[in-house]
């Protein structure tokens, strides 16, 4: 939902991306989102760095960006001049086509610097919330979630540009979400109907009195396993290669 309001106002998410960039970031020269959405990263983030573009293919979502909150918005990363002083990619590089993140990857090799920095957030498919809830996974979405990465897997990919993790990053808000929407899912006829509620004000075709019913069980689920998820988003602190998100930090390896 494209509500200035809404994403003015910081959240828990918004201040942990905050810890990851500046943790991450060792020059302020570009900041580059690959699929920045509503602009809400840039618009928090943006102004620390000389210049900042996102990455966008949503025509709503870029028209929001650019004239509501000011932000350069591009469709293709190949017109990128500039060199990378930090790209990111939270939770779009699942989505993305296979020649979109090769394109996307090889263009970002070819204008990084050893002190570039690359910062990528996603559904672990390693996860003990995959392996617990299988499809009922939050993030198991076959329409729009193209890819399935493990730690292993994405650090394959990013050898073959000639990227190198240097660490990895729990996140509380991650976490509790996926353990939460995961058992929801279990006692839920809509994968995901608390998300998309929430964050997208989905209708799903209902009638008012069904959103109702809806919205007030799945309420009522959320406040009955709050615990379980807050308690076990803890297995996610302790094991954090198996959380069900996993954000990472890439460099340029020195050859």
């Amino acid at each position: 939902m494209l509500i200035l309001e809404n994403i003015r106002k910081r959240n828990l998410l918004d201040s942990f991306q905050k810890r990851v960039l500046e943790e991450c970031a060792v020059t302020k020269d570009l900041l580059l989102d690959i699929g920045s959405g509503s602009g809400r990263f840039l618009y928090h983030n943006g102004p620390k760095f000389q210049d900042a573009v996102g990455i966008e293919i949503s025509h709503e979502c870029a028209y929001f960006a650019r004239e509501k909150l000011g932000l350069k918005i591009e469709k293709d990363i190949t017109n990128l001049n500039s060199v990378v002083s930090a790209a990111t990619f939270w939770h779009s590089l699942e989505h993305m086509t296979r020649v979109d993140i090769e394109r996307s990857l090889n263009r970002l090799n070819m204008k990084s610097s050893f002190d570039t920095r690359l910062i990528i957030s996603f559904p672990n498919n390693n996860s003990l919330q995959y392996l617990l809830f299988g499809e009922g996974f939050a993030y198991y979405d076959k329409e729009s979630h193209i890819h399935q990465f493990s730690l292993r897997s994405l650090d394959r990919l990013m050898g073959k540009y000639r990227f190198e993790r240097l660490r990895f990053f729990y996140s509380f808000p991650y976490s509790i979400f996926g353990w939460l929407q995961g058992f929801i899912n279990k006692f839920n006829p809509i994968h995901d109907y608390l998300y998309y509620r929430r964050k997208r004000g989905e209708t799903f075709d209902k009638s008012e009195h069904e959103l109702f019913l809806l919205d007030a069980y799945n309420f009522l689920l959320a406040l009955f396993f709050s615990m379980p998820a807050a308690l076990l988003s803890l297995t996610d602190l302790v094991c954090p290669e198996r959380g069900g998100v996993i954000t990472t930090c890439y460099r340029r390896k020195k050859e």
